[in-house]
């Protein structure tokens, strides 16, 4: 295999779940235990780590991952949070005490340094902690919903 027709299986990929998937079914392939190379496996892990750090976005066009997507839908109800989607995590701030146990029933973990709970697979802890705007700037962010606060007319 190449370079390009590795790159060519990841072609039209529409979040991390599907390039995850992708990445195992060529590792299969091209792990030397199995019949290929080290410079193969190195190429796709050097194509994989790419995508995803710079090739899965999401706009307003895109639709989140079908996972986030149900993460989403079981939170979107609950009124004064700020939903944020910054590359394959959901962070939440707002009024969380009252919901604490519900977040931690689908998952979601405390960030105390950040104050904020996370949805998303944390592959292992960086020596350098990330600020959240860094980790924004780096991945993208889209707001799913920001706190609501009724206005008072007078």
């Amino acid at each position: 295999m190449t370079h390009s027709q590795i790159e060519e299986q990841f072609k039209g990929i529409e979040g991390i779940n599907e390039a995850k998937k992708i990445y195992k079914q060529l590792a299969k392939k091209l792990h030397p235990d199995v019949g290929g190379t080290d410079e193969l496996f190195k190429m796709l892990n050097s194509i994989y780590n790419n995508i995803l750090e710079n090739g899965i976005y999401f706009s307003n066009e895109s639709k989140f991952d079908l996972e986030l997507e149900k993460v989403i839908s079981q939170i979107l109800h609950y009124e004064n949070l700020i939903i944020e989607v910054v590359g394959s995590w959901i962070w939440l701030s707002g009024e969380t005490k009252s919901i604490k146990d519900k977040l931690k029933e689908l998952n979601f973990k405390w960030a105390s340094k950040k104050k904020m709970w996370y949805y998303g697979e944390m592959k292992g802890r960086n020596p350098k902690e990330k600020s959240l705007e860094e980790i924004k700037s780096k991945y993208g962010c889209e707001t799913v919903k920001t706190k609501e606060k009724n206005k008072i007319s007078y």
